[in-house]
């Protein structure tokens, strides 16, 4: 299992992971100062997850804006070990770190419980939050480095 920087060549497979990512708009993201696009590989060096961390120097906030693991490769500890080099990455900038979890369902028992054992906590709610989605709430997540 190895945790490493994105590069071009991975925004194909990245975005076959990720239901929210095209290729074009991964590959964008390298271009950015402020985020930073992780990927953890199995070992054979194949890509099985990917992690998007932004951070925001004015008010040293770190957000996860992605967390993606495939969908054979779960419950094998990639989730946890991506978000562990996520934290890191939002220590080196001095963040706090936060992420939202929304639609279809905010209380996804997977991604919340991978963040409340990992010290995350429950921070707000949002019954605003997706404009696009009525009737949906986030829930939103903080951790505290």
């Amino acid at each position: 299992m190895k945790i490493r920087q994105a590069k071009a060549s991975d925004a194909a497979r990245c975005a076959r992971i990720s239901p929210v990512r095209t290729a074009d708009e991964l590959k964008k993201l390298l271009k950015q100062d402020d985020t930073h696009w992780l990927v953890i590989e199995d070992d054979s060096g194949t890509v099985v997850g990917l992690g998007i961390i932004h951070l925001w120097a004015w008010n040293k906030m770190a957000w996860i804006w992605d967390l993606w693991v495939d969908k054979n490769e779960r419950g094998k500890g990639y989730g946890t070990a991506l978000l562990k080099g996520m934290l890191k990455a939002a220590k080196r900038g001095g963040a706090r770190v936060m992420m939202d979890v929304g639609p279809p369902n905010p209380h996804d028992c997977s991604l919340a419980e991978l963040l409340v054992y990992n010290g995350f906590r429950v921070c707000g709610l949002n019954d605003r939050w997706f404009a696009d989605q009525k009737n949906a709430t986030a829930v939103f997540y903080g951790y505290d480095l």
